[in-house]
């Protein structure tokens, strides 16, 4: 156990969680999570894949702890902030089948109607993310000497995954590789990479989806069920400083999702988080209502401005339930406060350099 997860354990016993979640109530939370995980996904990468025992966890505490379930809308509109309970507000971001297969059905017992933020360009191609497919080929095939032939030239040869300047070159290359086949064929060469690499198909088990976005069919049950499908630009990507090109990249995003005959999107998700200054009148060209970042802390609005910058808590395998706890009593945004301003103080307390 770390440090901060005792003394976080002790202010728990001192009563300051329960305190903090009083003092706050009114604020509304948001959390994020991504896919589920149908393999052992979640042990490549415990931020992107959740299990639904560890969602489970984490919305019977949620329950217990009287926070009660809203929608952005209700966020956008203040009416979440008049509910009887702590309003907790939950996202889903890219559009994993595996959180079709797993986490929806979950959050939909538990009362929860998500939005779900759909990475458009990713679920027309229909294939497995390149991306990620490629990282859990690397990481399953482990540190070991490799040789791999009869691929391509920038791939084949001796490679050692043990070394991370070489997987680095390794991964770069297949990437590079893999985005020259047609869509179609990205499985089968997937599969022809993993065997190379020491990676049968079964275990890379692309059959399974896992590595995959949901069908149109999904997305439209998903949504019949109470789950909104959101923006989250046809290309992933928000490139501060080119409002054009990022408001275009919305209204693609939002003709897709329109054209697959679901209600018509309002709420986006950055990319990987990126903004920028000018972020608030983009997101009002497009159309947007809310838009949400990766920086964790309570909704507390001063302006209209600010919901265009939601914060929101990135849940995952790598967080623990105590650090989870402390996040949603509003614990960890006191001591972001405090630290900050400690911060200001002892930079003001500096004698002038001149």
């Amino acid at each position: 156990m770390s440090i901060k997860q005792t003394v976080l354990r002790v202010a728990r016993m001192a009563g300051v969680f329960a305190l903090m979640r009083t003092v706050t109530r009114k604020y509304p939370r948001i959390l994020c999570y991504h896919g589920g995980n149908l393999g052992d996904e979640r042990l490549y990468n415990p931020k992107l894949f959740c299990t639904p025992g560890q969602l489970r966890e984490r919305l019977e505490w949620l329950r217990s702890k009287g926070f009660v379930p809203v929608t952005l809308d209700q966020v956008a509109d203040g009416s979440a902030a008049k509910v009887r309970g702590i309003p907790v507000a939950v996202t889903l971001d890219d559009g994993w089948y595996s959180s079709w297969h797993d986490l929806l059905p979950l959050l939909a017992d538990f009362g929860h109607k998500p939005a779900l933020y759909l990475h458009t360009e990713a679920y027309e191609a229909g294939a497995p993310i390149v991306a990620v497919s490629l990282r859990y080929l690397l990481w399953k095939a482990g540190p070991k000497a490799v040789l791999v032939q009869g691929i391509d030239p920038a791939l084949d040869g001796p490679c050692n995954l043990a070394d991370a300047a070489e997987r680095r070159r390794l991964c770069g290359a297949a990437e590079a590789w893999l985005a020259r086949q047609p869509r179609a064929e990205r499985a089968a060469c997937l599969e022809r990479l993993g065997s190379a690499l020491g990676v049968p198909p079964a275990q890379l088990d692309l059959a399974s989806r896992r590595f995959s976005y949901m069908s149109t069919d999904e997305l439209r049950a998903a949504a019949a069920g109470g789950c909104s499908i959101e923006l989250h630009g046809h290309v992933h990507e928000y490139v501060p400083g080119q409002d054009a090109r990022n408001r275009s990249n919305i209204e693609q995003c939002r003709e897709v999702i329109e054209a697959a005959g679901l209600p018509r999107p309002t709420h986006y998700c950055y990319p990987s988080g990126a903004f920028d200054a000018g972020a608030a009148a983009v997101m009002r060209a497009a159309g947007v209502v809310t838009a949400t970042t990766c920086v964790p802390g309570l909704v507390k609005l001063r302006d209209r401005e600010g919901l265009f910058f939601l914060p929101r808590f990135l849940d995952g395998g790598d967080v623990s339930m105590i650090e989870f706890e402390a996040e949603m009593s509003g614990v960890l945004q006191l001591l972001r406060t405090l630290t900050r301003r400690a911060d200001l103080t002892a930079h003001a307390l500096q004698p002038s350099p001149t």
